[in-house]
């Protein structure tokens, strides 16, 4: 007698392949394992996402977000994903990372393994480490600062906004930062400063780059309507390590300039130099200081010269939150005739990283 095999319906097989990818789904999604040991010997088991500003950023199944551990305390590293790695002499390296501390005595304790070599290195030497992997979102960094002051005895209320955002790759980097300042007093005039930058830089061999500039400035202390500054530059590091940069740049910009008065104003239009010098320092578990001062001679503006600064500190509070101080300057010695060289500010408040 002839055995007859049944035949499945189309729903019947579509439901047996549902149900093999669901169980092939966690084998599909599990995260990577990487095991990351600490000098007093704790150790975690996740993903290592990037190495920055002295901090090895841990993703585990047990922690809402990344775990930022401080560099000079990791004591090994093991993971099988492709990282892009950056020296601190501005050398580029893509490949697989290994630390171990016990090889210090050797050339380095830190190992990449690239597709036809290995390369050894101290770890103290390695500025930065991103995951080759990393989505667009995740490779966003940035923060947003909020203060609010009020005096009763005169009716004065000051508020402040600053934002800043970065987006990073082994080659190139593309900044932009928006900085707010409104200051009013009843019965008497308000003031206001609205300061918009966004720059892109390209790295060239080790610690060299080009970075083109844009700005957009507001300031009704100055009776300036808008400057545009649009250029570029030339730049190198003088100093890179894990937790702190120093670097120059020097180049030239076009300058448009609208005022809410052109009384002793030459000229709208014109070009300048520039010059700058920015200097960064990471502290762990205490925060982050920033400087920068750019200097702009003018070149069809014969005589004219100006000068801006922005400094800021920032101090760590728990779940990514910080306090934010900030000072800055603007200074023009050619005003118009009604305005002021200098616009000093100083801001206070809380924000939040990302």
């Amino acid at each position: 007698m002839a055995i007859k095999i049944p035949s499945f319906s189309r729903a019947s097989r579509i439901f047996l392949l549902a149900a093999l990818l669901l169980c092939l789904c966690p084998a599909v999604l599990a995260g990577r394992k990487d095991v990351v040991i600490m000098n007093n010997g704790d150790r975690f088991t996740g993903e290592v996402k990037r190495l920055q500003n002295g901090l090895l950023y841990v993703e585990t199944d047990y922690v809402s977000s990344s775990i930022a551990l401080d560099w000079n305390q990791v004591q090994s590293v093991e993971s099988t994903a492709t990282y892009h790695i950056v020296m601190n002499n501005g050398q580029r390296v893509e490949g697989r990372i290994e630390k171990k501390s016990g090889k210090k005595s050797q050339a380095g304790d830190f190992l990449i393994r690239e597709a036809i070599e290995e390369v050894r290195v101290p770890s103290a030497n390695v500025v930065s480490i991103e995951s080759t992997k990393s989505t667009f979102f995740r490779k966003l960094q940035g923060a947003v600062d909020f203060g609010y002051s009020f005096t009763s005895g005169n009716s004065q209320s000051t508020l402040n906004l600053d934002t800043s955002a970065a987006y990073k790759t082994p080659g190139w980097e593309a900044t932009t930062s928006f900085d707010s300042t409104f200051s009013g007093q009843s019965g008497a005039s308000k003031t206001n400063r609205e300061d918009l930058q966004a720059n892109f830089s390209r790295f060239l061999n080790r610690n060299s780059f080009v970075q083109g500039l844009s700005g957009f400035l507001h300031s009704s202390q100055q009776d300036l309507t808008l400057r545009t500054t649009l250029g570029g530059a030339y730049g190198r590091y003088l100093k890179r390590a894990t937790n702190s940069n120093l670097f120059w740049l020097g180049g030239a910009v076009y300058v448009h300039e609208s005022f809410d008065t052109a009384a002793g104003q030459l000229s709208d239009q014109n070009l300048e130099a520039v010059v700058g010098l920015r200097y960064n320092l990471i502290r762990f578990k205490f925060g982050e200081f920033d400087s920068h001062v750019l200097a702009f001679p003018g070149l069809t503006d014969a005589g004219r010269l100006r000068l801006t600064t922005n400094n800021s500190l920032t101090i760590k509070l728990p779940n990514n939150f910080h306090l934010a101080f900030s000072l800055w300057d603007n200074f023009d010695s050619q005003p118009p005739l009604t305005a002021r060289k200098n616009e000093l500010g100083i801001s206070t408040g809380i924000g939040w990283s990302f």
